[in-house]
């Protein structure tokens, strides 16, 4: 990095005018607002990015379409609503698309109020059971048998809510968010350690779970309380959609010709985290929604995900990098260095990073017919190691994105202070220090 910039704290706002490698020390106060707080999401970032970008490239003009091609939780989305825009957020993983689709929607606050109430009530009785059981052997080892039965009664009557209510898009719309709400407490209520990215019960810090059915209920209340701030906010009469699909095929029939005037996405790191894994506890409980509530079938989805590490040895078994290379000659004798000095994993690994450019490639091709000409695309990525090799992610990506229609106009970051849920590879990749903030023009 050269010419670094470090600048004094920035409290919840950024400069619309940002000088190039900037560095940012955001000490945001507000990240949580509204939705943002639904449901704790690995890697999330922050609103502040995707709030300077429409306030820099959108403005006071409303109803314009910003799209999220690796929309995650759906922080992109939820601030081009707040900023009275139509919004489109695409990813590979159903959990996040759902998320999402809550945090966007607007609710009828009578029917919500009308059918929290009566889940409260529910789960005030005496002598109930639920019929919902988890496709896992081994779910005691992550739940008491008391937690289980618990969260097995609070799935069983969120289940029950159309039969009670009705099956309108209202119903629907409650439904999704009060699974949401469910999935949100799974982690705290779990044996599993709270903090960590990876999904395991620790033998040496005993956990002490919380209550599910008063932490159920609390956390109904917030989410009561967030949505309906934000259903007040926003206008109903804007298109929100959300799609549960890759970003590197057939984008423009995806979005049924739509082309945007702003994309703002933060893609997954190269080895990304496993979603998946990072989110196992909740599965066993929703992922039947998906049909990935078992960890076969969640070990087969796995594979999809831009940047996975999950990859049968057939996938690279004929793969050598002095035959097959991006055309970028630092990245090239980087993964080169992977594959020669890495004994033990440098195969797989240099793969891995050559099929992450390949297809973040085929991304920044499917992306350039989806903007409108003009249209900036702003992209957030951390670089990172891989076999102890150092990859700046964020000045490759610019590279590639430049031979693929777009003009990079420069880059600036800011200092990761949230943790939770990121890498942690116990020396192997290093920790990341700084999220890079790509401004890229469609051409």
């Amino acid at each position: 990095m050269n010419d670094l910039i470090i600048t004094q704290t920035i409290k919840d706002k950024l400069p619309l005018k940002i000088e190039n490698n900037t560095i940012f020390n955001i000490n945001a106060r507000s990240v949580t607002s509204y939705t943002h707080g639904f449901h704790k999401y690995p890697a999330k970032f922050i609103p502040q990015i995707p709030s300077w970008a429409l306030a820099n490239y959108v403005g006071e003009q409303k109803r314009k379409w910003v799209l999220d091609p690796f929309c995650g939780s759906g922080t992109t989305l939820v601030e081009g609503l707040l900023a009275g825009n139509n919004v489109i957020g695409l990813d590979v993983d159903p959990l996040s698309i759902l998320i999402t689709k809550v945090k966007t929607t607007p609710v009828n606050v009578t029917k919500l109020n009308k059918i929290c109430d009566w889940l409260s009530m529910k789960l005030s009785e005496s002598g109930l059971e639920g019929t919902f059981k988890p496709d896992c052997p081994t779910i005691y080892h992550w739940f008491s048998k008391d937690v289980t039965e618990k969260l097995s009664l609070i799935r069983t009557l969120i289940d029950e809510i159309p039969g009670n209510f009705g099956n309108t898009r209202d119903e629907k719309d409650i439904y999704d968010l009060l699974l949401i709400c469910f999935s949100s407490i799974i982690r705290r209520v779990s044996n599993a350690d709270n903090e960590s990215q990876k999904t395991y019960v620790s033998h040496t810090k005993i956990k002490n779970p919380e209550e599910p059915i008063i932490l159920f209920l609390n956390q109904m209340i917030y989410f009561k309380e967030r949505i309906v701030e934000f259903s007040t906010k926003i206008d109903h009469k804007l298109s929100c959609q959300t799609i549960c699909s890759s970003s590197i095929e057939n984008l423009n029939f995806k979005l049924q010709g739509q082309l945007a005037d702003l994309a703002i996405t933060s893609p997954p790191y190269i080895k990304a985290i496993d979603y998946i894994y990072n989110q196992m506890v909740e599965l066993f409980w929703i992922g039947d929604l998906f049909d990935i509530q078992t960890q076969s079938k969640q070990n087969c989805r796995k594979q999809l995900y831009v940047g996975t590490k999950h990859l049968p040895v057939s996938a690279y078994s004929e793969y050598n990098p002095s035959r097959t290379k991006l055309g970028i000659q630092s990245l090239d004798e980087k993964i080169s260095e992977v594959f020669t000095n890495d004994n033990k994993n440098g195969h797989k690994h240099s793969f891995i990073v050559f099929k992450y450019f390949t297809d973040m490639e085929t991304h920044f091709i499917e992306m350039s017919s989806c903007l409108k000409s003009n249209a900036h695309y702003i992209m957030v990525v951390g670089d990172c190691s891989v076999s102890g090799v150092p990859f700046e992610t964020s000045n490759y990506l610019s590279d590639i994105a430049q031979r693929n229609g777009f003009h990079f106009t420069g880059k600036w970051g800011y200092q990761i202070k949230n943790r939770f849920m990121r890498f942690d590879r116990k020396g192997r990749g290093g920790k990341i220090e700084i999220d890079w903030v790509l401004n890229l023009i469609k051409i």
